[in-house]
């Protein structure tokens, strides 16, 4: 009868300690499952701030955000083409926190509200270098005296002749279109290209 105890005992210590290593066992497991989980994560293109249909998205207007990867994650931007959105036009009214989608926003080379249509022929040293369609620059008058506050204008679209004359259409703010179109006809314009946005800072989901 005395050694029962005993044995009883030792069971016990074995069955808990059989639990302890069970117990390990699933740790293990499940922080491989969280490693395994948030590799599957991906960043894709956020909206930072709100932006109206018919407005230009700006750098500021756009953010990343870590979205889990499933066969469900269709039709979002990659981190990678952030870049390429800068300059485009809502489609809709975007919100701010969605996730940006395709078909959220069209082509540059659309008017936004509020702007206008501006032609204008440049020579050499008057336009910067690398210009390309979307971009946008400041017009500024060729004269610094000119009573004219410079404004930003973004290019709709651009031709170059074999002189590196260029040819552009510039959509301007309205309230400042006219002076842009008189500047241009009086060869007094000059666009000056503006310091690349700084880079939006990461968002986590």
């Amino acid at each position: 009868m005395s050694g029962k105890p005993g044995k009883a005992r030792s069971r016990v210590r074995t069955q808990w300690l059989a639990l302890g290593a069970a117990l390990v066992v699933l740790a293990g497991l499940l922080v491989a499952w969280a490693l395994s989980n948030a590799a599957d994560r991906v960043e894709v293109v956020q909206l930072a701030r709100g932006v109206a249909a018919g407005d230009v998205i700006e750098a500021n207007d756009l953010a990343l955000a870590s979205v889990a990867y499933d066969d469900a994650v269709v039709g979002l931007v990659p981190s990678e083409s952030l870049d390429s959105l800068v300059g485009r036009v809502a489609a809709i009214d975007l919100q701010a926190g969605a996730l940006v989608q395709s078909g959220m926003w069209r082509d540059a080379s659309y008017l936004a509200s509020g702007e206008e249509s501006v032609g204008a022929l440049l020579t050499p040293g008057r336009y910067p270098g690398g210009l390309a369609r979307g971009d946008v620059v400041l017009a500024a008058p060729l004269d610094a005296a000119a009573a004219f506050t410079t404004t930003a204008v973004r290019v709709l679209d651009l031709q170059s002749d074999s002189n590196g004359d260029l040819v552009v259409t510039l959509a301007v703010p309205a309230a400042q279109s006219v002076a842009v179109a008189q500047m241009a006809a009086t060869d007094q314009l000059l666009l000056v290209g503006q310091p690349p946005p700084t880079e939006p800072a990461e968002v986590e989901q």
